[in-house]
């Protein structure tokens, strides 16, 4: 059950709309007074034409945050300072509980930012001029050029932020043009906001972020990482659990069907059905021919109905985004072109394992790891020729990087997504 209070009065300076920042709290009681003194002291309606409110999201904390922030609205910052209470369920719960009560509020820009000083305020006015100057969602970076990680930042952290980035990108398969994954420093239009279904995701922790972050680059959004200085907690302690970990991993592993976790892994798959295939084909074909016939022969034929399987299978099961791109496109034309190219890349490997495999062996390397070591090496040569070279949606345009004009302050990169993917 949550609550808004109070129904937001819309400012008196009617020229200049207001940008909602929402910041979600549990036991913030140390950081939440300094954070919006240092919010609403920013020059905002200056130097970006609009003025700042403030949503804070208060799960209940027993340390009386939300009692802070009750008395500031009727003391302080009436008008422009906003409190939405609900029982603890985790930040991606919270999270959906703002954006929905931000939306009903009718705001048009929409911004988040944690209470902890882990983001300075003073960044804030980056991401409001990154979409005055024409971005739908402006993301505050630490891995852009001119963004900054404390010293002191422990190396655990660093690891953990890294090894999410990674877990993000290859399980989860979030476009690599994107560099900040897990931040919760981000603005957006309300457009981009109401057409991310949000509430359909099963997240209480950051894996909320990298949701988020993928649904930003899926979309045909302009999306600009603005540089940021990030800095450690100023007071209390961090609110991740070890189920946070867990539940990240299981909504990247749900985000895109064709992450390269998953192509890899039916890539696999066909290969070994693929030797399957191979070794019944000479089987049966051992039986069905004449007893005279050359035993090469059959292998060979054996190899072109293993190929042709493996083609076909890459085709409907491990490429999808490339049938996605395609959407029923594809002719009869360029599925010859691929299964030459594919004949092609067949032949190929097969060489790969003979060079490595007769290398290897008058290296002195044992001939049974010596043929495995040269298999390994033809599936990753087959593997990066089929995903860069085959299976390519040559039409579409792929995710382009933009660099800013040299007088831009704020953003560094541009990351314009393709309709189809």
């Amino acid at each position: 059950m949550s609550s808004v209070h109070p129904v937001v009065p819309r400012s008196e300076n009617v020229e200049a709309p207001a940008a909602l920042m929402i910041v979600p709290t549990y036991n913030e009681a140390k950081n939440i007074v300094p954070l919006l003194e240092a919010l609403f002291a920013l020059p905002m309606v200056e130097e970006t034409g609009w003025q700042l409110h403030v949503l804070v999201r208060d799960d209940s904390s027993p340390d009386g945050t939300g009692d802070i922030v009750r008395d500031l609205i009727e003391t302080t910052y009436p008008g422009r300072l906003i409190l939405s209470t609900g029982t603890k369920d985790g930040l991606g719960k919270a999270m959906k509980a703002a954006f929905d009560e931000s939306l009903e509020l009718g705001y048009e820009v929409i911004m988040t930012m944690d209470a902890d000083f882990s983001h300075s305020p003073l960044d804030v006015p980056k991401l409001v001029a990154a979409i005055n100057d024409g971005a739908d969602v402006a993301i505050g970076s630490r891995y852009v050029d001119g963004g900054l990680i404390p010293g002191n930042w422990p190396l655990g952290y660093i690891v953990r932020t890294r090894v999410a980035g990674a877990v993000a990108r290859l399980l989860g398969g979030v476009d690599p043009s994107i560099r900040e994954l897990t931040t919760n420093f981000r603005a957006m239009r309300r457009s981009v906001l109401g057409a991310i279904p949000y509430g359909t995701v099963d997240a209480k922790g950051y894996g909320f972020m990298i949701f988020l972050a993928n649904a930003f680059v899926m979309g045909a959004w302009t999306v600009k990482e603005v540089p940021i200085s990030f800095y450690s907690r100023a007071n209390g302690s961090s609110k991740a659990r070890l189920s946070d970990i867990f539940e990240f991993f299981k909504i990247a592993y749900r985000l895109n069907d064709d992450s390269p976790f998953k192509q890899v892994a039916r890539f696999l798959t066909v290969g070994a059905s693929g030797t399957v295939v191979n070794l019944f084909a000479l089987w049966l074909l051992r039986r069905v021919v004449p007893e005279d016939a050359s035993v090469i022969w059959l292998s060979i034929a054996a190899i072109q109905i293993s190929i042709l399987w493996n083609f076909i299978l890459h085709d409907r099961f491990t490429f999808k985004s490339y049938r996605k791109a395609w959407k029923g496109q594809s002719t009869l034309k360029q599925y010859g072109k691929n299964f030459l190219r594919y004949e092609g890349t067949s032949a190929l490997t097969q060489t790969v394992i003979f060079t490595a495999f007769v290398l290897l062996s008058n290296l002195g390397v044992f001939y049974l790891l010596a043929q495995l070591l040269g298999i390994g090496i033809a599936f990753i040569v087959n593997y990066y020729v089929s995903s860069t070279y085959i299976w390519v949606f040559r039409k579409s345009t792929p995710l382009t990087l933009v660099d800013a004009p040299v007088d831009a302050p704020t953003a560094t990169r541009t990351v314009r997504p393709a309709h189809a993917r």
